[in-house]
């Protein structure tokens, strides 16, 4: 059985992500898994560039992180950016100093890419069962993708995610009430703003994936499916996150300080995700774009221009 090793970052809103993995016939396997937290997206929302000082932090991560890939014989390097970097106004002079330090281009993703990486993700490339929707609550947007069988996917952009949309409306810690309802109103404005995304494709199942998802399965929220998160448990959700701080969030439930502070608004784009398409529940899954990745960059060089072939 033929095994091959791969690695791919991404540099988004809250973290810079790598994973190494190994491939074969019978999956992926993750071999490095890990991130360090940035912000980057909050110092692109106040400074509209990326300083100096961030942009060197970009690069020591990276560097770190392409010295792993070689240590492990990765066969393939991605690095990929999204939201903070489609925001930045330097994000070119960015891309040249990667190439310059690491030898390997930096991809700016599109959300249509980053979405369709992220259902490779979590299909693992096999073919679909039914039609499936997955939802990524990033910290600076948040993408869509509904799939089904001898249908064309549909992709669901919006430039507002957990980190963008707590620092509009959270004041306090924890937060009110009042603001917790405000991010609901938000949350259910924007998705019921995407004109029928994928909606007639009628997905039969939700997959959450990305911080906010994974973050909120660690709250005793009790949902009916295991690991999974529905409205009943967010509402539950929002009573737990009304009554603590996020330092007694991040140190009761093992979250990071940074995440505990953005559960609500996180909760709240899920919470209306559910609503909107109609969904019992959604399934959490710890896949990303950087799986998604991995596994196309299977199929050569060219592997981003093949993404709607890979997802078909």
């Amino acid at each position: 059985m033929t095994v091959t090793i791969g690695a791919a970052v991404d540099i988004g809103s809250n973290s810079i992500h790598l994973l190494i993995a190994a491939v074969d016939a019978a999956g992926l396997r993750p071999l490095i898994d890990e991130s360090v937290q940035l912000g980057l997206g909050d110092v692109v929302d106040r400074e509209g560039h990326l300083p100096a000082d961030a942009r060197d932090a970009i690069l020591g991560a990276l560097e770190t992180y392409a010295a792993r890939s070689v240590a492990l014989g990765a066969q393939t390097l991605n690095l990929l950016a999204t939201e903070p970097l489609r925001r930045a106004s330097n994000r070119s002079v960015i891309q040249a100093d990667v190439l310059r330090a690491i030898g390997q281009p930096l991809q700016l993703l599109s959300h249509d890419a980053e979405a369709q990486l992220t259902l490779l993700g979590v299909t693992g490339g096999r073919p679909l069962e039914s039609s499936l929707l997955v939802v990524d609550v990033g910290g600076g947007s948040t993408e869509l993708i509904v799939a089904a069988h001898g249908h064309e996917a549909v992709v669901g952009a919006l430039p507002a995610g957990s980190a963008r949309l707590t620092t509009a409306f959270v004041r306090h810690d924890p937060p009110t009430w009042f603001e917790i309802n405000a991010l609901r109103a938000e949350a259910f404005r924007l998705i019921d703003s995407l004109p029928q995304t994928g909606i007639e494709l009628a997905p039969v199942r939700g997959v959450g994936v990305g911080g906010s998802a994974t973050n909120l399965t660690k709250l005793p929220t009790s949902p009916l499916v295991p690991g999974a998160l529905d409205r009943a448990g967010l509402e539950r959700a929002f009573e737990i996150l009304a009554a603590r701080s996020a330092q007694e969030l991040a140190e009761t439930y093992l979250v990071s300080l940074r995440r505990a502070r953005q559960l609500a608004a996180g909760a709240a784009m899920l919470d209306a995700v559910l609503a909107h398409f109609g969904l019992h529940h959604l399934d959490v899954s710890d896949a990303s774009l950087r799986e998604g990745a991995v596994i196309a960059a299977q199929h050569g060089p060219d592997w981003l221009q093949l993404l709607p072939e890979l997802i078909a």
